[in-house]
């Protein structure tokens, strides 16, 4: 499924209404996101494309016809066209994608997510980043050095189990704002809200 399709426009709503309750009580700043995947793969595909052409021509020796026009055997061609369509479905894909390479993918993503929607560039440089990449079923909180410094190691794995759950029971929705709970509450322990805090940040889910 597409990103901008993975919720509805009340689950949207309410996922922006859970930004702004939460950020209410703090100085800092979320930015839920999600995107259809982190990285295209086409090395996957290449894969496929290289297998399919290699059984192909196997079948080809097999089953050929040495008396017969050259071009009428497609077999190498049918292998690999079968092969790419076949890496480019989404569970083989993700099989079939090394889980360093998955995890190098998403973090990539994550970086280029928060620089580019300018969690760098809070006042107190306490931006916090939720992803949810959905071609790898994988979650990722990054936060700001701001909150880094004051939170223990290990601090936002409680906030991806929270997410990865319900994303895998279907209430991908309901932990989604319990997480963006998570994470105000985390920030409003070390940075609550001050009369001069402006809103630096959009609250709506992003989605890529």
């Amino acid at each position: 499924m597409k990103a901008e399709n993975f919720f509805s426009e009340a689950e949207q709503e309410r996922i922006r209404q859970a930004v702004i309750a939460a950020e209410s009580k703090t100085a800092g700043e979320i930015v839920p996101m999600i995107v259809t995947s982190s990285a295209r793969y086409t090395e996957i595909e290449l894969l496929g494309v290289i297998t399919g052409l290699c059984v192909g021509m196997i079948a080809e020796g097999v089953w050929s016809d040495p008396w017969g026009s050259p071009f009428v055997n497609l077999w190498p061609v049918v292998g690999a066209l079968l092969g790419f369509l076949l890496c480019r479905i989404p569970a083989a894909k993700r099989l079939l994608t090394p889980k360093n390479r998955v995890a190098q993918a998403v973090h990539a993503t994550c970086l280029a997510a928060f620089t580019e929607h300018g969690l760098h560039y809070t006042r107190e440089h306490t931006g916090i980043l939720i992803l949810v990449s959905l071609l790898e079923r994988r979650v990722q909180v990054l936060a700001d050095r701001g909150i880094n410094q004051k939170v223990s190691p290990g601090t936002w794995d409680e906030v991806v189990r929270l997410l990865t759950a319900g994303l895998k029971s279907g209430q991908a929705c309901d932990a989604f704002c319990k997480a963006i709970e998570r994470c105000g509450a985390l920030l409003a322990e070390h940075f609550p809200h001050q009369a001069d805090d402006k809103d630096e940040l959009p609250n709506r889910l992003v989605t890529k």
